[in-house]
């Protein structure tokens, strides 16, 4: 399974200027994110950071440089090479700019999730389900216990994913 993340939102370029819809924060926190999937490509080492700094700004810190690096040692992941990819300003900036590139320009919210080609209809909300149905090939653990949950049977060592 192939899963791309594009931690742009809904920013935009006036002019040449990033403005970014809950301001600067959000740009610096999109670069934080844009720089990790860069310095670690691999999705399992890049997706556990994500989830944890879109929880922290979910609950509403402010200081993101602080909550970047302990999500980034919770992670695994380098927290000085984040902060000087950030810092490094033509590095960002063109890091901003290849996920403007990879932003759909017909999206109209965020997040916009695309599952085998498709908008998801749930918006992500029943990602797991909607994954599972475009799957082709054999079924993972994740599918198998996300029917058996259905059912009302989920064995003891296979658990469906949460929903986002």
């Amino acid at each position: 399974m192939n899963v791309t993340l594009v931690p742009f939102g809904n920013a935009k370029y006036n002019g040449g200027v990033l403005t970014c819809q809950h301001g600067p924060n959000e740009c610096t926190a999109n670069s934080y994110e844009q720089c990790a999937i860069d310095e670690y490509p691999a999705f399992k080492v890049h997706f556990p950071y994500f989830t944890c700094l879109e929880s922290a700004f979910l609950k509403g810190t402010e200081d993101i440089a602080a909550t970047s690096a302990k999500c980034a040692g919770a992670a695994e992941m380098d927290a000085t090479k984040l902060d000087a990819c950030v810092k490094d300003a033509p590095r960002a900036a063109a890091l901003q700019r290849k996920y403007f590139a990879l932003t759909p320009s017909d999206h109209k919210y965020t997040p916009w999730v695309v599952v085998g080609g498709n908008l998801s209809k749930s918006s992500g909300s029943k990602l797991t389900e909607e994954v599972c149905k475009a799957y082709k090939g054999p079924a993972p653990a994740a599918c198998a216990a996300e029917v058996l949950a259905k059912a009302g049977r989920v064995p003891a060592d296979v658990q469906p994913c949460a929903a986002p």
